[in-house]
């Protein structure tokens, strides 16, 4: 994941980020998973290899970047066990374990989170501003990400899929994200690197900014309010 300056690509990210810096109380809401979290490859490797050795069948990543990313794990793997053998949900449960296991041991050896990223989260809190993460990833992946990475007394709210009926893009899980950090959706700025992600951001009434990774630059900036490169400090100086 890239962490140069922002761009624009068919939209302003310079002029959201000044605008929004400018506002009374701004508060800041990431995804997890490719956003956050440079875990999408980590991702696509361990849903490749169940798809492979349980599911007799080869994931093809352009699929799944373009289909599946920015869901949920439980959606992603309903998906996937669906298509192959039909609905069965304890195939599913097992599946979903499997993964998990599978992530802890990876991001155990090695944070997925940038040092840019996290000197930007670093910077956020320094400055006072509230941040949150609204993830379709579950929670013991996420804690584990953190502690690792020393960033669990920055981030103040941590919204996963455990904790909503819907996943993006319902707003569902971004509207509760706000109202955990005390802040109005208006406030709030939102780094996504998915299309459902920045759908779900803006139908809660956040501007959004997106990050190229799982999804071109462009196909992004047909629904993000802006492009950037990547998280770092430079997102901050204006």
């Amino acid at each position: 994941m890239a962490t140069s300056a922002p761009r624009n690509s068919g939209r302003n990210a310079l002029s959201v980020l000044t605008t929004w810096l400018a506002r009374p109380r701004p508060a800041v809401i990431f995804d997890f998973n490719g956003t956050l979290s440079d875990d999408e490859p980590i991702l696509l490797e361990i849903f490749t290899n169940q798809c492979r050795t349980r599911l007799g069948h080869d994931l093809d990543p352009t699929d799944y970047y373009r289909r599946l990313a920015g869901r949920s794990d439980r959606e992603i793997i309903e998906v996937l066990v669906r298509e192959r053998v039909g609905d069965d949900p304890l195939l599913v449960a097992d599946l979903l374990i499997e993964r998990r296991n599978q992530y802890l041991h990876i991001v155990s050896e090695r944070s997925p989170i940038t040092s840019a990223a996290k000197a930007l989260v670093l910077e956020l809190g320094a400055r006072g501003i509230p941040v949150g993460i609204v993830t379709g990833a579950q929670r013991p992946d996420v804690s584990a990400v953190l502690v690792g990475s020393g960033l669990v007394d920055v981030i103040r709210v941590i919204v996963c899929e455990e904790d909503v009926e819907h996943g993006k893009p319902d707003p569902e899980g971004y509207l509760k994200g706000a109202e955990l950090l005390g802040a109005t959706p208006s406030d709030v700025l939102v780094f996504e690197d998915s299309i459902a992600g920045i759908q779900a951001a803006k139908a809660a009434g956040m501007k959004c900014l997106g990050i190229p990774g799982t999804r071109t630059a462009a196909e992004l900036a047909t629904a993000a309010d802006g492009i950037v490169d990547g998280l770092s400090t430079e997102l901050l100086v204006h």
